[in-house]
């Protein structure tokens, strides 16, 4: 835990902070704007195609991303940005717009396969499918990076994918500090309006998915969150901080919160401070491991607070 503490205070002494407030009021103002306008609710999930969707979600994800990167230049008059780190900040947007809006796989499944069955199985292979996009994506641009900068790791190192896994208990005391915050999200509606996911396969009949079932699609759930980690911690952060240093925190803070504007406004609000959190774990460790421990074991921890207080609910009428 004393690595934990010691990061964190490393982080505050070497971020600028003008940077830190202008990067969290922004962080702020975007998600006023998308509760009150329903950025992507009413806009984004409206748009008529699948490449006018990759324009609305890219356009959209470059504005949370590279206007902190702008405010660090401008607050750092001393340094500018490389022709490298620009290129990188127009790419990553797309990168995750792709992993967003790409498609199609569902329609040829259930058309192979017809029914239920079919349409459990487009839904259980979608999220490792997209896992498989975009890391695919992020190899074919570490391949192109400069040899001096980053070849010398491997692909898996410089997205914080190290072979040594992390010691456990710090990672867990973090979750169980969450119960509370999740207990309390439990009680509220546009929680369990979103959450369990596991109701997205409760059309299996008669009697609901068996157990393997359940088992086999809380897997393929958890699979996206090592897609948001190696993108997010790995890329955004552990590679970026190899140009910019622990800068590569705040705008993919801000981005990682752009990416939660369809969810219940507490957990969007809180997906900023804790992506910053992860994004500081991973720059000072140099590894995502422990960002998809915290983050398997909160979504999972999500899905069975939701389902039992939905339960608790049944029961009560």
């Amino acid at each position: 835990m004393q690595n934990f503490l010691s990061w964190f205070q490393e982080f505050y002494q070497q971020t600028s902070k003008p940077y830190l407030l202008c990067c969290t009021l922004f962080a702020a103002l975007l998600i006023i704007l998308n509760y009150r306008w329903g950025i992507e609710p009413k806009w984004l999930h409206n748009l008529p195609n699948r490449p006018i969707k990759f324009l609305g979600y890219y356009f959209v994800y470059l504005i949370a991303f590279a206007i902190p990167y702008m405010l660090y230049y401008l607050f750092d008059g001393s340094i500018r940005p490389g022709p490298l780190i620009i290129i990188l900040v127009i790419l990553a947007p797309a990168i995750f717009a792709i992993k967003v809006t790409a498609g199609g796989w569902k329609e040829l499944i259930q058309g192979w396969h017809p029914g239920h069955k079919g349409w459990y199985l487009s839904i259980i292979t979608d999220w490792p499918l997209r896992l498989l996009i975009t890391a695919s994506l992020l190899f074919i641009i570490y391949s192109f990076l400069p040899s001096s900068a980053n070849k010398g790791s491997g692909f898996l190192n410089a997205h914080g994918l190290s072979y040594s896994i992390p010691s456990w208990g710090p990672y867990i005391m973090l979750l169980s500090c969450m119960i509370p915050l999740v207990a309390f999200a439990a009680t509220q509606s546009d929680f369990l309006n979103t959450y369990p996911k596991l109701r997205n396969i409760s059309f299996l009949a008669p009697a609901g998915p068996s157990w393997w079932q359940k088992l086999l699609y809380e897997l393929s759930y958890g699979s996206d969150f090592f897609t948001i980690e190696i993108f997010f911690r790995g890329f955004l952060v552990i590679l970026f901080s190899r140009y910019v240093g622990p800068a590569a925190i705040l705008p993919m803070a801000v981005f990682y919160c752009s990416i939660h504007f369809g969810k219940p406004m507490l957990e969007c609000i809180s997906s900023y401070f804790g992506g910053m959190i992860l994004g500081i774990i991973a720059c000072y460790s140099h590894s995502i491991w422990g960002g998809i421990i915290i983050h398997l074991g909160l979504a999972w921890m999500m899905e069975i607070a939701a389902t039992v207080a939905i339960t608790l609910r049944h029961h009560e009428y």
